[in-house]
Order: C-alpha cells, then structure tokens, then sequence
C-alpha cells in the first residue's frame, strides 16, 4: 500500500542522490545551488492545434506524480522540495485531475494558474541547474545557458536514476499486477482467435487504460507480425491461420511502468514451433534466475545467445555446431535485438550504459550494437529478461545468399516463417539476496497457459 511514510522515504532518497550528484558537478568544477526539474510543455503537432499526447519528464516526474505541463519542483539542500502545480482554468479542456497520492503530505505545494506565474510562484533559482525539454522555461527563470541540462550533472542524475527506492518498487510491482490482467484478457482473446484489434481493446478494458496511458504503444501480433519488433498495425480480421501469438504490453503507476512480452502457440502450430517456444520459455526462466548484485549485463546476454544457439541446432534449424554458430554469428538474424534493459520511470530507462557516478559511458560491444544496458547489476536495480527467437527475412536473406547458407536447414526455416517469433520478457528487481521476479507472482508463463484446439482441417 502506498503511504505518506513511504513516499516520504523516497523523497528523502532521491534528495541524497540529487546531493551526490550536486557534489559530483561541483568537484567537476560546476557548481549548483540546486536543481530545478520541469515537467515538460505541451507541445501540438506541425500546423495544427491539436496537442500531442503529454508525456512528464521523469526526472520531475520522480519526484511529483502529478499530470499535465507546466509544473516546477525546486530541490534545494537543506530546504524542502517545493512543488509549483499549475492549475489552469479552461473550458476547453479539462485540467488533469490530480492521482490518489500522498505527494501533498510530504512536498510543499504552491498551485498556480498557468505557467507564466509558476515560474513567479518558484521564487529566485537563478543559482540552479535546469533540468527538462524546454530550455527556454530556464531563461525565463534567470538560470544561465551553461546551466541548463549540464552533463556531469545529468549523468549522476540519470547514474542514480537505476537505483529503485522501496516506493518505487512498489509503483512497478503494482504496474505488473494491472498488466497482468490485460495479458490474461489477451490470452483468452488468442484462445478465442480474436483479432488483433478486439485483442488490443480488451487488454485495455482489464488495465482500466486509454491508449495514451499505456507506457508504450501495445504489440498484439498474430502469426508472422509476431517477427515484427515493434508491430504496430493491429489488424481488424480474424486471425489467418492464426497459430501463433505475441503480446508485449506493460501498465503504468505514478508514471512507472511494467513491460511484459508473453508468446503462445496452437495445438495446430508447426511442432518445431511449439517446441521453441516450450525451450524459449525455460530459457528466459533459467536466465532470470542468474540475476545478482555484481551480475554482468553483457554476460547474460551472452548466455542468452549461447542458450538459443543450443535451441537452434538442438531443433535442427542450423545444422552445425554450437561452436561454429557463436564464431560466425548464426544466432544473430534469430536474436537481433539486447536480452533486455533497465526499467522505471521510462520502459527504456535512462542509465543502464552509464558506468559511473561521473556519467562515463560503456558502449554495448560491437557483435551487439542493441544491447540497451551494459552496467553492471546493482541492489536496486530493475530489469527486463526478454530472449527473443525469430524468423526475419530480411535478416536470414544475406545467410541464403552467402557462404553459409548450407549451416540452415532451409526447408525448416521457411516452413517456421510464418510463426513469426517467440519473446518472452518479465521485469526482474535486483535485491540483496539476488533478485525477485516482479512478473511471475501475478502472471504465469506461456507453458502454464491451456493452448487452442486445432482449427479444422
């Protein structure tokens, strides 16, 4: 249950880091004041006046969880964290209602009408860093140029920005549960060989979520879109033939999200499909369980490939070796993309590249230019575990063509084609004795799920 006492452990957390990462700038020969952090402004698409959907900065929006644009928060050492809210009066639109949250009880609060006189209301901040999209809000605030988003600053920000607080947790543990529901109403929609688009409504209807509330567009994929990374369309027909399918779709609390992918296939599925799928999800389940404090991110992902190079040869769909699969990249076009990423108040959060408090960057190595996170695991941390297995064609067109052609069993692969692809992804907190799976307690694995009848002949 979320509390004032809670929130206000967290509160007191992130005004420790934001002081480290003021001492960090300082000793970098910056120095700061404090930190003003803006929500963002509403921004409307090219030549029209309708507004485009508002997302809240995460760095404001960590500290407040309040909706719409336009509000400020001042941390300033030894003060406590003001929070301008505006408040607009409109008849056109209505003024985003306030979440149930005890921000009220443990921030100051000070509400304004409209964004001219919240930067008034802020009081003098001349002698902070800005941190927020729209820089000229620090001009009118009196914060100098050099002072806006500066980068040693912004990389301790985004550095301490993996470490989840308790609350934090919470926010995305909640957000798993809500998924869930959608992932369940999803499911029966496969089961029922529902569209793409009833399949679409109907997550929606059990996450209580609008579109825009979503904390990333949903991909409800039937058949080969399911080889799509980031399937759009959502398809009004019935599903043809409809024996495969891959929902990824997460929920939101307070602006955290959940991000989970499930997969699932029909009795009538090509066998070798089902049997991937049935590997897949021990692989992704054997991969979670290595999470730990000191972990290296790179060295699961690696394992991860090693673990679908195995699948692949095992399965007969590469017919060399293991060996020769990992020294000439085979696996690569079935597993394109990172095993996973940091998460929070972004589905891709910030931070999982920087190595340091300073901001220093670790780039992911060159045979896995994707790989969104290459830090080391820390107590605190969140992340997804999302080994995927695909049939890309795009990506298996070079390997027909060329010298390697002969390690596919190419008659296998075009018959497993228009499965599209498997992924399987939950959301993993790092703790001191190893890590708990946030996604599991409320969401059970693709082989815990009755799979459809085959359709007729």
């Amino acid at each position: 249950m979320l509390t004032s006492a809670l929130f206000r452990q967290h509160i007191d957390s992130v005004c420790e880091m934001s002081r480290d990462a003021l001492r960090i700038a300082a000793a970098a020969g910056t120095t700061h004041e404090g930190i003003v952090l803006h929500a963002g402004t509403q921004a409307r698409y090219y030549a029209d006046d309708l507004s485009v959907p508002f997302r809240t900065a995460p760095h404001f929006a960590r500290i407040a969880p309040v909706p719409g644009p336009d509000h400020l928060v001042c941390l300033r050492p030894g003060h406590p964290v003001r929070l301008v809210q505006v408040v607009p009066t409109d008849y056109w639109e209505e003024a985003p209602t306030p979440p149930e949250h005890p921000f009220a009880d443990v921030l100051e609060v000070v509400q304004a009408p409209d964004a001219l006189a919240a930067t008034s209301l802020l009081g003098d901040v001349s002698d902070c860093a800005f941190i927020g999209p729209d820089h000229a809000v620090a001009g009118r605030l009196g914060i100098a140029t050099a002072a806006v988003e500066p980068r040693v600053l912004q990389g301790a920000l985004d550095w301490h920005r993996a470490f989840k607080t308790p609350y934090e947790v919470a926010c995305i543990r909640e957000a798993n549960r809500i998924a869930a529901n959608g992932h369940q109403a999803a499911r029966e929609g496969f089961e029922d060989a529902r569209s793409e688009r009833e399949i679409h409504a109907a997550y929606l209807e059990a996450t209580g979520a609008l579109d825009a509330e979503t904390p990333y567009p949903n991909i409800i994929a039937w058949d080969d879109r399911g080889a799509v990374l980031h399937y759009q369309r959502k398809r009004a027909a019935a599903p043809d033939p409809g024996r495969s399918f891959l929902i990824d779709a997460g929920a939101c609390v307070h602006g955290y999200a959940s991000d989970i992918t499930r997969s699932y296939a029909s009795r009538d599925a090509h066998p070798v499909f089902r049997e991937a799928l049935a590997r897949m999800e021990s692989l992704q389940r054997e991969i979670a369980q290595r999470v730990a404090p000191g972990t290296s991110y790179v060295s699961l992902h690696a394992q991860a490939v090693e673990a679908v190079a195995h699948v692949l040869c095992d399965l007969g769909i590469l017919r060399v070796g293991v060996e020769e699969v990992l020294a000439k990249g085979l696996a690569l076009p079935f597993l394109p993309h990172g095993l996973g990423h940091h998460l929070g108040l972004q589905v891709h959060d910030v931070g999982g590249q920087i190595v340091s408090p300073t901001g220093d960057h670790r780039p992911p190595p060159d045979a896995h230019p994707y790989l969104r996170t290459t830090r080391d695991l820390d107590v605190g941390h969140v992340v997804t575990i999302e080994p995927g297995l695909y049939f890309i064609p795009q990506l298996l067109a070079p390997h027909r063509r060329g010298k390697t052609s002969p390690a596919f069993d190419w008659r296998l692969v075009d018959a497993l084609t228009p499965c599209g692809g498997i992924r399987i992804e939950d959301d993993v907190l790092v703790t001191e004795g190893g890590h708990e799976n946030l996604t599991r307690p409320f969401l059970p694995g693709t082989q815990d799920s009755a799979a459809r009848e085959p359709t007729a002949p």
